[in-house]
């Protein structure tokens, strides 16, 4: 007769002492950390080369495109595959991607049409990256421990953007960058190259222990059948349909502002150079870092319902873009990017181990993917008008405009029962049994 030591599963490691997810951490660090590196140097050598906010626009559609068309597919595949394999693929990619355009950059003559291909196959790369990487966290832990887990994660995130920005910011303002040699900007995307390298041998060291990540999953079903399922699912949840146009919607407001706008607020109304930009973004970093520290302190009552927190947090936010284009003073504009950082810090844990937890495990990847498509769909519209606008307007009025319009839909979301609801306990039968639509995947 079996004893009920015998029938209980083993227990799990807690969470720091459990391997694999210290090598994820791992891995997820160098990758965030080379591609911040690149996000900073990226934009400054189109300015650095003659870009206006145009050109600086046109680049980053380049790559949000690609990205945008071929992030389903990315998602598919980390379902139907290992999302380990494909996340250290797509890390190796990115490492001989920002190599070659390091050397390039390093040795000068680099022209400006040149980057309009990398940046498309930097975004190519990016639908595999981001879909594999969100199914591979809840692979890796149990859903017990997946907000601890997200919580982690998203402090070594921003640990990562606290550095990243700062460091490579301080290569490219390098003095041969200001003479045009362009020796910094040529290190720091060699130093993103070693980032991405170093993040994928990393992935090497990660047990596969579970089915889910140790081999392809077999299906009957073709990359175009599963992605269909995935899409029915995510359609009939009518809360995280709303949610994600939502989040659309937000990232059309603001993808611009930032992308776009940032670097020539710090040239052009500030004028200052590449290392207070990277310091703009650090301050960014440190805040949401705080946040995510008095989240792990604060009682949950004391944060309210979710959905109550992230409009509320959304509304403030656009009143501090506002701010931030006003702002003539490099210090004050600091404290507001540290105070985004802090907002977005205390929603960020709660919100993303909500919408995991209520994805069906097997389709975490198409499903998480069909956010990132919605975003990144958005974002060359975003970048591609904020450099239509920047042509003709200054930078202060793309952040006016922006931070109204992200006050007008925080309130319009508060309007909503469904949205507003978000975190608040279903009634029996608003969400559906996980095994819907699984059968046949």
């Amino acid at each position: 007769m079996q004893t009920t030591e015998s029938v209980l599963p083993p227990k799990r490691p807690a969470l720091w002492r459990d391997r694999r997810f210290l090598w994820l951490c791992a891995a997820w660090f160098c990758s965030i950390l080379g591609q911040q590196t690149a996000l900073i140097a990226l934009p400054w050598l189109v300015l650095q080369l003659g870009g206006d906010g145009l050109a600086l626009g046109l680049v980053v559609t380049a790559m949000e495109l690609p990205r945008a068309v071929f992030i389903i597919v990315g998602g598919a595949v980390a379902d139907r595959h290992s999302p380990r394999r494909v996340f250290q693929c797509s890390l190796l990619c990115c490492a001989a991607l920002l190599a070659a355009l390091g050397l390039a950059t390093h040795g000068g003559g680099l022209p400006l049409a040149l980057l309009y291909p990398f940046a498309a196959a930097m975004g190519v790369i990016a639908a595999f990256t981001g879909p594999s990487a969100a199914a591979l966290l809840p692979n890796t832990v149990p859903e017990a421990q997946l907000q601890q887990a997200n919580s982690c994660f998203m402090a070594v995130n921003q640990l990562t953007l606290l550095a990243g920005p700062a460091l490579a910011g301080a290569l490219i303002a390098m003095p041969g960058v200001r003479a045009g040699a362009g020796d910094g900007l040529g290190l720091a995307f060699l130093l993103g190259a070693a980032c991405f390298l170093a993040g994928s041998l990393l992935l090497t060291r990660l047990p596969a222990s579970r089915p889910a990540d140790a081999a392809p999953r077999q299906s009957a079903a073709g990359i175009l059948r599963a992605i269909g399922r995935g899409a029915a699912w995510t359609w009939g949840d009518a809360t995280l349909r709303a949610l994600f146009f939502y989040w659309a919607v937000i990232a059309f407001l603001t993808a611009g502002p930032i992308q776009i706008g940032l670097p020539l607020l710090v040239r052009d109304a500030l004028r200052l150079d590449a290392g207070h930009f990277g310091t703009l973004l650090s301050s960014q970093a440190a805040g949401s870092l705080l946040g995510m520290a008095l989240l792990a302190v604060l009682p949950a009552r004391a944060l309210g319902r979710l959905g109550w927190m992230v409009f509320c947090v959304d509304g403030l936010m656009g009143a501090l873009i506002i701010g931030l284009g006003l702002s003539g003073d490099f210090v004050a504009s600091s404290a507001m990017m540290c105070l985004i950082g802090l907002l977005g810090g205390l929603v960020q844990v709660r919100l993303m181990a909500w919408i995991q937890s209520r994805i069906p495990p097997d389709m975490r990847g198409r499903v998480m993917s069909f956010l990132m498509f919605m975003m990144a769909a958005v974002t060359p519209l975003s970048t591609t008008l904020a450099g239509l606008i920047l042509a003709s307007a200054p930078v202060r009025g793309l952040y006016a405009g922006a931070g109204l319009a992200l006050m007008a839909v925080a309130v319009l979301a508060l309007s909503s029962a469904r949205l507003r609801g978000i975190g608040a306990p279903e009634k029996t039968g608003d969400v559906r049994p996980v095994h819907s639509l699984q059968t046949g995947d």
